[in-house]
């Protein structure tokens, strides 16, 4: 019998989000491209279970500094890795294409989510775990962010 935990190395992880909305209006587009990820996403098995926990700022809960992976932890024994990521408005709001922008942070944040297991797992292929997420680093995503981290409004405040 398989252990459902996935420790006798039998892959069963998957991905979760949860997600806050930190304002009534959110960027067009963006209810609709984190629901279409969650669903791409939902029967891809991953080595370790992911918990990631999606902020997107808004007009009531703004998000300071500039967007990426906060707080990310990797429990070994649990097989679990936990983080925030966090998604500025004034990023977003810099940003020439706000879906793409969205994808691009989502992929770069669980990337080194990955890479932090890898770090402390050398079991872990984090080069075949990424590939799982590819669809969201797509060529017509990477270039995505119109303004480098720093001349955004949350990288400007981040350099204050």
């Amino acid at each position: 019998m398989t252990d459902p935990s996935g420790i006798d190395g039998v892959p069963n992880g998957r991905l979760t989000f949860r997600t806050v909305w930190g304002g009534p209006s959110p960027q067009a587009g963006f209810i609709e491209e984190v629901a279409r990820i969650k669903q791409r996403l939902r029967t891809v098995e991953f080595s370790y279970r992911l918990d990631l926990f999606l902020t997107v700022g808004g007009e009531i809960t703004p998000v300071p500094g500039p967007s990426g992976l906060r707080t990310p932890r990797v429990f070994l024994s649990r097989r679990t890795a936990t983080g925030e990521i966090r998604i500025s408005n004034d990023d977003v709001s810099a940003a020439a294409d706000p879906v793409a922008f969205l994808q691009q942070t989502i992929h770069q944040a669980i990337a080194e989510l990955m890479s932090r297991i890898a770090a402390r797992d050398p079991a872990f292929d984090a080069d075949t775990e990424r590939e799982k997420i590819a669809f969201l680093d797509d060529e017509d995503t990477v270039d995505a962010q119109a303004v480098p981290d720093a001349e955004t409004p949350a990288g400007e405040r981040m350099r204050e």
